[in-house]
């Protein structure tokens, strides 16, 4: 603003030039150059020094493998994962309706039979639970530790 002139109507004089001396165009160029002619030769090495090994340990190893089988795969142990996970659901599902809903023999002697569970529960509900036997009057029986509680002893012995 010294001289009266904006910024964008500066003008540089002539003789204002780029300094020559100090920065060599030609030097930089060759170094760019150098570097890529370098860079291109170790990848070219290096890919030949893979393909050397690699034919070096086919070579070297033989493929055989002694212990593999020959034929069908062995399965594995069991228990084995499901191949139908959704139909064997529903079949495991139905047996169990079945179980629940119908009548049929639990054992082959007859003893012990299935019956529906609706059935089951009306019959409960007519007979009752099974009580246990009542001790002698006047004694109170508590569970013995020795059976966990499954027999009945007189209180203090």
């Amino acid at each position: 603003m010294a001289h009266g002139h904006s910024r964008d109507e500066y003008i540089p004089p002539p003789e204002m030039r780029h300094e020559t001396r100090d920065f060599s165009t030609r030097v930089v160029v060759g170094f760019g150059v150098s570097l890529l002619v370098a860079a291109i030769a170790i990848h070219v090495a290096i890919w030949g020094l893979y393909v050397w090994l690699g034919r070096a340990s086919e070579k070297a190893y033989t493929r055989e493998y002694p212990l593999a089988t020959v034929g069908a795969p062995v399965p594995p142990p069991a228990p084995r994962l499901q191949t139908r996970p959704r139909e064997e659901l529903k079949e495991m599902r139905a047996e169990e309706d079945r179980l629940l809903k119908g009548y049929s023999l639990a054992d082959p002697s007859g003893v012990r039979v299935h019956i529906p569970v609706d059935r089951a529960m009306k019959l409960l509900l007519e007979q009752g639970l099974p009580a246990r036997a009542a001790g002698p009057a006047g004694q109170a029986l508590m569970p013995q530790d020795s059976s966990s509680g499954r027999t009945l002893a007189p209180r203090g012995k």
